[in-house]
């Protein structure tokens, strides 16, 4: 698909008005002209031989190739980009960068530590942190828009383009308000009416708990709320009646220990892996690399599953 005249400014001017939605707002983030969008993006589809873009006095779509352009080009400029800030810190100009993206848990568990140890080495480096479920990491981690994703799946989910390094593993309670489950202890089939708070993910804590519930012979809970906002999650879980499948070891942590209350089992609980994601043709920079370690080290920290629990 990519040819040897594609430019970077076509590529980003493409990405601009695939983000944005109208040419108008591309042009304001890139400080261009809308002529010069225009122009951008009509040399590349000439240079492709193709249409990218559905256009309307509503704004833009994306056509079937224009969604494959848009994958490979943010990857693409994300690299670019990657590959600049390396070649500036070895001549000791520019600032280094990070982007990481992290499931709830480790923010909650680990982001303290890491960042206290991150920042010793690179004080001034620019961070970028999200806070998102599994099935919102991994296309960002595949576009480029994340160097790295620390998070705990199932790692059978992953692609032969992302490679998943394991640090341990956490072991998954399930969590409501105070008072509302009662002091138990509760089998798992006893809980099917009541409100679960679940995500899409494949290879999740989701697709984790939806297996422990299928090895306990227990059916999936009648109501269930796709939710992949760990504020909602906490909000429902914590002033309403949902249940909330949570790492153990976040129950722990003092703010949350008024707000909700570990919902005791017969069952034993389930663990999944927790580890760091990176694409397998990347290469992290060294504060990214540095980023890692320090995640690693806070890892090792939270207290993991003992050998019997699956």
């Amino acid at each position: 698909m990519f040819t040897r005249t594609m430019k970077n400014n076509q590529l980003r001017a493409f990405v601009a008005v695939a983000e944005h939605g109208t040419i108008r707002a591309a042009a304001r983030s890139l400080a261009l002209s809308q002529t010069a969008v225009t122009k951008s993006l009509r040399e590349l589809e000439l240079d492709l031989q193709v249409g990218l873009l559905h256009r309307s006095p509503q704004g833009v779509r994306l056509t079937t190739a224009g969604l494959e352009l848009l994958r490979r080009a943010k990857l693409i400029l994300a690299e670019l980009d990657e590959a600049r800030a390396s070649i500036q810190s070895l001549r000791g100009q520019g600032t280094p960068r990070v982007n990481a993206a992290m499931t709830p848990a480790f923010s909650v568990l680990c982001l303290p530590d890491a960042l206290e140890r991150f920042r010793v080495r690179y004080p001034d480096a620019r961070l970028g942190i999200r806070d998102a479920f599994l099935s919102q990491l991994l296309p960002m981690l595949r576009d480029g828009t994340i160097d790295l994703a620390i998070t705990a799946l199932l790692p059978e989910v992953l692609g032969a383009d992302l490679s998943f390094e394991p640090l341990g593993r956490l072991t998954i309670a399930l969590s409501g308000r105070p008072g509302r489950f009662g002091p138990g202890p509760h089998r798992l089939a006893d809980l099917g009416d009541a409100v679960w708070l679940l995500d899409e993910s494949r290879g999740g804590i989701s697709e984790a708990v939806r297996q422990w519930l299928m090895r306990n012979q227990v059916p999936t809970p009648r109501q269930v709320i796709e939710c992949p906002s760990s504020m909602a999650a906490l909000i429902l879980s914590t002033r309403g009646d949902a249940i909330a499948p949570v790492p153990q070891a976040m129950l722990s942590q003092s703010w949350l220990m008024p707000m909700t209350q570990e919902i005791a089992l017969h069952e034993p609980l389930p663990t999944v892996p927790i580890g760091i994601v990176v694409r397998k043709d990347s290469r992290l920079d060294a504060a990214a690399s540095w980023f890692a370690e320090c995640a690693r080290l806070a890892i090792r920290a939270i207290p993991t599953a003992s050998p019997q629990q699956r």
